[in-house]
């Protein structure tokens, strides 16, 4: 039923601004018998909808500010009734990259408007996962740490004391500890190697929990999918991160293969049927050489989760 290759999807709007083969950082929530997949957008946040994932419906904006522009990572959490997501985005006039900034908005719908509520923190700060978690809420995001070893981006945890308000008070969880995770050789304005370490995602079975991360950077061909493990016992205040199968060991849960390239920045979800799945971009192969813009696509797979591994199913070709 579900393979590696880009999930096809059909537009069911008529705005020229979106792009709707294009869904770079899928988050998918489940809600009432639909799923609802958020991607990045240069000019809003994208939402698809589906009954069956065999197929999408292209929704148009669910987030849309004349002010702003590169929404990146949307994540959606549905709360108390309301549906919050978190986003970075930075004004329209803006040319600093650096300058996308967390940032929640609510909607009674999951399909929107959603409504900007406050941004959460001011330097820069994307990629969010909100997880509920012994009554408390906690988020996990990535932001760019200069000191060490190793600089770059890295993925941090944060308690929130309300969906709207962060404890700022982020401990590193996920830091980079090979090769393959360089981002950029010498980095112009810093003259050190850059790595990236992004796109966490979450979640629990048998007493493991799993956080899942992206790195390499996605502009690259060789932009790929991990994890690490911890005791889902203790609260994530306490708990311990470590790289699977080891914290030097370069063992991508997804990554280029025959028929796409750049593959990460992922979301999870139960299927139909109960099956974990993995919802994830990546670019065709077809198109390396002739594409223009950026030409992430939706994919998703099956995974199987045994113990303290995750196995990536493939079908299709």
């Amino acid at each position: 039923m579900f393979n590696n290759n880009p999930v096809p999807v059909v537009a069911k709007h008529d705005n020229p601004l979106v792009d709707t083969q294009c869904n770079p950082d899928p988050y998918m929530i489940f809600h009432d018998g639909m799923y609802y997949c958020y991607s990045t957008g240069y000019y809003g946040v994208n939402v698809l909808r589906s009954k069956d994932l065999e197929s999408f419906e292209h929704m148009g904006f669910a987030l849309y500010d004349e002010n702003s522009r590169a929404y990146w990572a949307p994540a959606v959490i549905f709360y108390e009734g309301l549906f919050y997501m978190y986003y970075s985005s930075i004004p329209k006039e803006e040319t600093d990259p650096h300058k996308e900034f967390m940032r929640v908005a609510v909607a009674d719908n999951p399909l929107g408007p959603f409504e900007y509520k406050n941004t959460l923190y001011h330097e820069f700060s994307i990629d969010a996962h909100v997880v509920k978690k012994d009554s408390k809420l906690y988020m996990f995001y990535a932001l760019n740490i200069e000191e060490g070893d190793k600089i770059g981006t890295m993925v941090v945890l944060d308690r929130l004391i309300d969906p709207f308000t962060p404890a700022n008070k982020p401990r590193l969880v996920i830091a980079p500890t090979i090769e393959q995770e360089m981002s950029a050789k010498n980095r112009p304005g810093y003259n050190r190697d850059w790595y990236t370490i992004e796109g966490p995602f979450y979640f629990e079975k048998d007493g493991v929990g799993f956080l899942m991360y992206s790195a390499n950077g996605f502009q690259h061909k060789d932009y790929f999918a991990s994890y690490a493990i911890c005791d889902a016992s203790l609260p994530l205040d306490e708990a311990v991160f470590s790289k699977y199968p080891g914290e030097f060991e370069y063992n991508p849960l997804i990554g280029k293969d025959e028929y796409i390239t750049a593959c990460g920045h992922n979301s999870m979800i139960h299927g139909p049927g109960g099956e974990f799945l993995i919802v994830y971009h990546g670019r065709p192969r077809s198109e390396d050489e002739t594409r223009v813009g950026d030409g992430r696509r939706l994919c998703i797979s099956e995974i199987k989760v045994d113990g303290t591994t995750l196995q990536l199913l493939r079908r299709g070709g």
